[in-house]
């Protein structure tokens, strides 16, 4: 028998509620896109969008180890140190890697078929990439939960507003990620709003004792969970014609929608457990809740993809795709199964349990194997999906014992 964890009940609500909000504005800014833009257009904002949730690794990584090291921490002043430690660090590291990337840009926009101008601006998140996930690290660690969704809502808005603004301006896909850029920013400097009792208190010097040993762990295991349920639509881009690479963007979208709308029991409950000493029996308890909770929401995304595929396709896009209704389903179990499996990496991750982590590139490349395989067409495409992300459950949970 599961006895109910009070704490990750009340964060999950709080929190299921605000990426609810931040997921359904999320939802009307791809809905208009998919509408206002062409199948093509909207397959190169798509690829863009893998890039950008690529970067999502440096943003996770950076805010899951803030909020290990700020859980459980009750001194503002120790809390100013870690913000602005970290915020000198990213600084210099997010600079670097933004050089970095105007290079990498090239084989890009080469590989993917898009301008290079435009490849190289989508690179400006990795500025916000860094500096969000300090200030929401913070707010995780501390479980304001209630301030870290208002922060995630308002990015949503805001890049709502700007960038159907832009692209109904003409600016097309170059005003989507115009508004994506400008919006991250906007949540930053919310943050700073956020946290002014911390910012205005005497800082006082925190121990970071071991945090770069536990960052490498983080950014790999985050890597991994982002780069594999962003690979699906960058492959499709690549192996398909521009027409059915869009079409299967649309279903791969919707999927994520599982994935994103299941990510705030994580949120709720890495905090928790990452707090010391836990015992056994709680540890186990904490788990058994986000598991449970995480599969009613499965349960029923699942349920609406199978019996109302064309209904949900119609109303996203506008248009009748029969290529991505007939998928939609069997994306949607990909992306639950990796909702199921970032949820236990992240978990084993909270206790600093991470064993054999490095091996888990490896499911990676069977991904890529599987879908440039299979890629005579979508259905078999989403089938190497599946069974690329049930390998990756197995697997993970296999190497990553404790």
């Amino acid at each position: 028998m599961i006895k109910l964890n009070k704490e990750i009940m009340k964060g999950s609500i709080i929190l299921i509620l605000a990426f609810g909000i931040f997921n359904f504005f999320y939802f009307l800014f791809q809905f208009f896109m998919a509408r206002m833009l062409t199948l093509a257009e909207y397959g190169v904002l798509s690829a863009l969008f893998s890039i950008l949730y690529i970067t999502q690794i440096l943003s996770e990584s950076v805010q899951t180890v803030i909020t290990k090291y700020s859980s459980g921490e009750n001194s503002l002043g120790k809390l100013k140190n870690i913000f602005r430690k970290s915020l000198r660090k990213t600084s210099r590291i997010s600079s670097y890697l933004f050089i970095g990337y105007l290079f990498l840009a090239i084989p890009l926009s080469i590989v993917l078929k898009i301008p290079y101008l435009l490849v190289s601006l989508t690179g400006l998140v990795i500025f916000t990439a860094f500096f969000i996930p300090i200030g929401r690290g913070l707010m995780q660690g501390t479980k304001k939960f209630s301030a870290l969704g208002s922060n995630i809502i308002v990015e949503a808005v805001s890049r709502l507003v700007i960038g159907v603004a832009l692209v109904y301006l003409g600016w097309k896909v170059y005003g989507a990620i115009i508004g994506v850029i400008i919006a991250g920013f906007l949540a930053f400097f919310f943050s700073f709003f956020q946290l002014r009792k911390i910012n205005k208190s005497q800082e006082e010097s925190a121990p970071t004792l071991g945090i770069y040993s536990y960052a490498k762990p983080t950014f790999i295991i985050t890597a991994i969970v982002i780069i594999f349920y962003t690979l699906d639509v960058i492959v499709a881009k690549i192996v398909f014609p521009p027409e059915i690479a869009g079409s299967y963007a649309i279903a791969s979208i919707l999927g994520k929608i599982i994935f994103w709308g299941t990510l705030p029991i994580s949120k709720a409950m890495f905090p928790i457990s990452a707090e010391t000493p836990v015992k056994k029996e709680e540890s186990g308890g904490i788990f058994g809740n986000s598991i449970l909770i995480l599969f009613i929401g499965i349960i029923a995304a699942l349920a609406a993809f199978y019996l109302f595929p064309d209904l949900i396709i119609k109303i996203f896009s506008g248009k009748t795709i029969p290529e991505a209704e007939n998928i939609l389903f069997l994306v949607g179990i990909a992306f639950s199964i990796t909702a199921v499996t970032n949820l236990s990496l992240l978990y084993k991750l909270s206790l600093g349990k991470f064993k054999n982590y490095y091996y888990l590139p490896i499911f990676i490349l069977i991904e890529a194997i599987l879908l440039f395989w299979f890629s005579s067409n979508v259905f078999e495409f989403s089938i190497a999906f599946i069974t690329s992300s049930a390998i990756f459950l197995w697997g993970s949970n296999i190497l990553i014992k404790g």
